[in-house]
């Protein structure tokens, strides 16, 4: 029985072509310290039977902040990231990529996951997405719309039209929280309450 293909590849691509193509990073993604933070916590990760999906550093008032996003096959629980936190912190401690004081947050993507990877666009094709860019094109630096693909560039498709948004020029992205996804599900054969 032939493998299925993962959300990251097409149905006609191999496992094999589908190694040999990295993902194209965006914004502070590809900055020195969280692409040292991220080749720590990749093996770390990994080892306890989850997926890194990203890292952030943020400054949050006069601390600064590494956020490190983990996922799991069936989500994530406040108990992964009470695994990964004490052993992510042993390994940082060793290489030690950040020269100043900072807090270590490991967390779920959440609602409006990141988007830290042209890969992370191709995974949510059909999802409404924020990118904001880190300089304007044609006058705009922000486009919400549903993602239609992701190659050379991010095709979304906003309220006014389509656009192609280079990978390169993109410095965040998250995905829209699904409202409609969230709200309960009327059971079958249920009756719907009314007032009167």
């Amino acid at each position: 029985m032939a493998d299925e293909p993962t959300p990251e590849q097409s149905p006609d691509s191999t496992p094999t072509a589908a190694a040999e193509v990295e993902a194209r990073l965006i914004g502070g993604a590809r900055q020195p310290v969280p692409a040292k933070v991220r080749s720590i916590a990749v093996p770390v990760v990994e080892g306890l039977g989850l997926s890194l999906v990203g890292v952030e550093l943020a400054q949050e008032g006069t601390r600064i902040v590494l956020w490190v996003y983990i996922d799991g096959p069936e989500g994530v629980t406040i108990d992964d990231c009470a695994r990964v936190s004490p052993e992510l912190s042993a390994a940082l401690d060793v290489d030690d990529p950040i020269p100043t004081a900072y807090d270590l947050r490991v967390s779920s993507p959440g609602l409006d996951r990141p988007l830290m990877s042209d890969a992370d666009f191709r995974r949510f094709i059909g999802r409404e997405a924020q990118i904001q860019l880190s300089s304007p094109i044609g006058g705009r630096r922000r486009f919400t719309g549903v993602i239609l693909g992701a190659e050379e560039s991010v095709q979304i498709r906003c309220t006014d039209g389509e656009h192609q948004v280079p990978v390169e020029a993109i410095q965040k992205a998250r995905l829209c929280i699904d409202l409609e996804a969230l709200r309960p599900k009327p059971q079958a054969g249920a009756q719907a309450w009314k007032s009167t």
